[in-house]
């Protein structure tokens, strides 16, 4: 399965769940490694077992991310049929950075995953369609771009704007919560 590599913002407890389960995920393995040895398999045999055992059992961090993902990418409002990126939509969608906007108190910490190739084609396609008009707006009125110098007013209308955008990484972050992690039964 092709994987594609995507950098997401996501808030700092989200991040800590995250890292708790890892935690969690490889003491299970060490102890389950430990009963393996105590049942008579070597350690060579007993590490075999779990790598044959973490893809149910112990799956990676992005495949935990990338279920709760597909779980919100689902949703009514995200599941729809999209007009397909172009390619100058895929290209800009690729450039590395926030989206416009405040981060409104919220710490953010960054996290690299590799999804599946399918699953961030559809957060991309899902992100931008859902941003279009709001992005355009705020390029047509000159509010976007590095460095820009914005009035109050000006920055009141981008905020506003802002709130209706969906970057991929909101879009994330919305899987985290409303379909919390967890490691397989």
């Amino acid at each position: 399965m092709e994987k594609e590599g995507m950098t997401v913002w996501i808030t700092a407890p989200q991040a800590s769940v995250l890292a708790a389960l890892d935690k969690r995920r490889r003491l299970e393995e060490q102890e389950t490694k430990a009963e393996l040895i105590r049942a008579g398999l070597s350690s060579k045999e007993a590490r075999i077992r779990i790598i044959n055992m973490r893809p149910q059992i112990w799956p990676p961090l992005e495949d935990i991310v990338a279920s709760s993902l597909r779980w919100r990418l689902a949703d009514e409002d995200l599941a729809r049929e999209w007009d397909p990126l172009t390619p100058d939509e895929l290209d800009r969608l690729k450039l590395s950075g926030r989206w416009p906007g405040p981060n409104n108190g919220i710490r953010l910490v960054q996290r690299n995953y590799d999804f599946p190739a399918d699953l961030a084609l559809q957060l991309r396609t899902a992100a931008w369609r859902m941003s279009e008009r709001a992005l355009a707006e705020l390029h047509e009125r000159g509010l976007v771009g590095s460095g820009k110098k914005l009035t109050e007013e000006q920055r009141r209308v981008r905020d506003e704007l802002a709130l209706q955008l969906y970057p991929p990484a909101r879009i994330v972050r919305q899987a985290l919560t409303d379909y919390p992690p967890a490691l397989p039964e």
